[in-house]
């Protein structure tokens, strides 16, 4: 009897979308994995149940039918939600710091890790401390 109560639920995330060929549902498969729901965050909107996430698959649907292409889809989200809604950012002038920002921490840490490994230190300090303890133990 649980079971037949949660059905509604689940009936609901099952979408049926036709489309004129095989590629058409290859591609919107594709661009709804690609594409960012912007209420989940982390989940595109191919795996995610906001109603947002829903409207965005249709549209996307739409654009497919009316023979958009991936990068005009693609183009037609993030400008009305900004970059953040795709997977993979393009690369302008505002995500120069995601890209490059990896790269630049990777050579920092380098280079103090091999400044740190080229300092020795002198025997000398130990010695004199050594002798310091043995002074103040008698």
């Amino acid at each position: 009897m649980a079971l037949l109560a949660f059905q509604p639920a689940f009936g609901e995330s099952i979408e049926a979308n036709s489309f004129k060929n095989e590629a058409h549902e290859q591609r919107y498969r594709s661009l709804i994995d690609e594409i960012r729901c912007p209420v989940c965050q982390g989940q595109s909107i191919g795996g995610s149940n906001a109603g947002l996430a829903k409207d965005l698959r249709e549209k996307v649907r739409e654009l497919i039918i009316d023979d958009q292409t991936d990068d005009s889809i693609r183009r037609y989200m993030t400008d009305r939600y900004g970059d953040f809604v795709v997977f993979k950012p393009p690369m302008n002038k505002n995500t120069y710091l995601l890209w490059y920002a990896p790269f630049v921490f990777l050579a920092l840490g380098l280079f103090f890790f091999i400044r740190s490994l080229g300092k020795k230190p002198s025997n000398t300090s130990g010695v004199v401390d050594t002798q310091k303890a043995r002074d103040l133990l008698k």
